[in-house]
């Protein structure tokens, strides 16, 4: 995903672009940690979830 900071065309604002999608922020610190938050949880480890019928299976 590409994620980028750019000041809005309005005079106080700034926009998060995420590939296609945008969103507004009045504030470049409010926009910095936005980014900064998002690519925490991307970055973050995501387990596959496990069917309680392989677990049974792996216990027996």
């Amino acid at each position: 995903m590409l994620i980028k900071i750019e000041k809005a065309s309005t005079p106080e604002g700034w926009n998060v672009w995420m590939n296609a999608w945008c969103v507004k922020f009045r504030s470049y610190a409010q926009a910095v940690a936005f980014v900064n938050r998002l690519e925490d949880r991307i970055n973050a480890p995501h387990p596959l979830p496990v069917s309680k019928d392989s677990l049974a299976l792996e216990l027996t």
